[in-house]
């Protein structure tokens, strides 16, 4: 049996007796006390150091009532001194509190039930029973979080009787004696995790949006120092945008929608001056091609690797020139298109299927247009040279 040091103490460096080792393995150690928390409700353990060797994972055993503490390197039995790692410690403990005061304040006024709770490394999250979690909700539960943050609420720590134990959000998940962690006048939860001593102490509670998941609504959180961080960052952004568009950050809301609307606009006319270049690219190789004694030209280019958009329309284009076979490829890859007006008798889909599977590549497609691509660039030259070959041929 492990005594749980943690359940009423934020005591992070402590004495006390390795007193066996899970199995064989003295890498797991169990203690006579501990103040290490192990993985429990939703809350991940701590780390920190146990005699010489790091503490990588705590496990509660609850068959027999003790708690082993997984190390990188063996314990021996004995007196030990143990040091919980305090930053991971009061992170869990201000968002495993956030997330009482969010769950509370959400079955109260907005009526959704706390089904499951995570709390991850970068957030945490609470699965609601209620079907939509509309933008108006989540702000006015922010908004309702840290007013009760702002009152500085005590939060306490009690035992009693499950069967006698009144106001509890949630039925206990057993009998006897259970830990109630109370929030003044906010929230009376059966809980065994970590927390704050006063609602001030949780910090900022940023409410992160929601998501609709297995018929639950899924919303995102963080607190305390986690939120403050984000709040620097946040702020850093936006003034780093507001110099890049050079107006104050208070503006960034109604030049932002301008100036997107603008770069939609010039990004349009763009995509139709390129296109227009293309097809006056293809009628100018088309018009400088010889044209063999039955009038038919042949004309292989080679695009820039950006230009996938001007090789797609070139073919098309080039597929409605008379007497003309195109073939386009993209400088340094490994896409080979191909085109062919019907005057040309050449069909564009068998003479490519055939010519890629020479060097074990694959592609088709009609007889005026089709696409494919060889497994390495140093193929497509080969490639290529069949095409133009079969074109004088055929």
């Amino acid at each position: 049996m492990t005594s749980r040091l943690y359940y009423d103490s934020p005591l992070l460096a402590f004495d006390a007796v390795a007193i066996a080792h899970d199995g064989d393995d003295a890498t797991r150690v169990v203690l006579d006390r501990t103040a290490f928390y192990p993985t429990s409700g939703g809350q991940p353990h701590d780390t920190g150091v146990l005699g010489g060797a790091r503490v990588v994972d705590v496990v509660d055993d609850e068959v027999d009532d003790r708690i082993i503490h997984v190390c990188d390197a063996p314990v021996p039995l004995g007196p030990v001194h143990g040091q919980v790692h305090a930053a991971r410690r009061h992170d869990y403990t201000q968002q495993h509190t956030a997330q009482h005061l969010v769950s509370a304040l959400a079955a109260d006024r907005l009526g959704w039930t706390t089904e499951s709770v995570h709390f991850g490394v970068d957030h945490s999250t609470i699965e609601f029973g209620a079907d939509l979690a509309p933008e108006t909700a989540l702000r006015s539960l922010e908004v309702w979080s840290n007013a009760v943050v702002g009152e500085a609420l005590p939060v306490t720590i009690g035992y009693e009787d499950a069967e006698t134990a009144i106001g509890l959000r949630k039925p206990p998940a057993r009998g006897g004696m259970i830990r109630v962690v109370t929030m003044a006048g906010v929230d009376r939860s059966a809980c065994g995790g970590t927390h704050v001593a006063t609602t001030a102490a949780i910090g900022p509670v940023l409410i992160r949006g929601a998501e609709k998941i297995r018929g639950r609504v899924r919303v995102g959180f963080i607190a305390g120092d986690r939120a403050l961080r984000r709040i620097v960052e946040r702020d850093a952004l936006l003034d780093t945008v507001a110099r890049a568009m050079n107006c104050a950050p208070d503006a960034l809301l109604e030049l932002v929608p301008k100036r997107m609307a603008a770069l939609k606009a010039a990004s349009d006319e763009l995509t139709v001056l390129r296109r227009e270049v293309t097809r006056y690219r293809v009628a100018e190789l088309a018009a400088d091609a010889l044209p063999d004694a039955n009038g038919t030209r042949r004309v292989a280019y080679t695009f820039a690797p950006d230009e996938t958009e001007a090789l797609s329309l070139a073919v098309k284009v080039a597929s409605r020139i008379t007497g003309l076979i195109f073939i386009g490829l993209l400088d340094g890859g490994t896409a080979i298109a191909v085109a062919a007006h019907p005057e040309t008798g050449y069909d564009a889909g068998e003479r490519l299927k055939s010519a890629l599977a020479a060097v074990g590549g694959r592609g088709g497609g009609s007889s005026r247009v089709a696409q494919g691509t060889v497994a390495e660039p140093s193929q497509v030259a080969a490639v290529v040279r069949e095409l133009l070959r079969v074109a004088r041929d055929g």
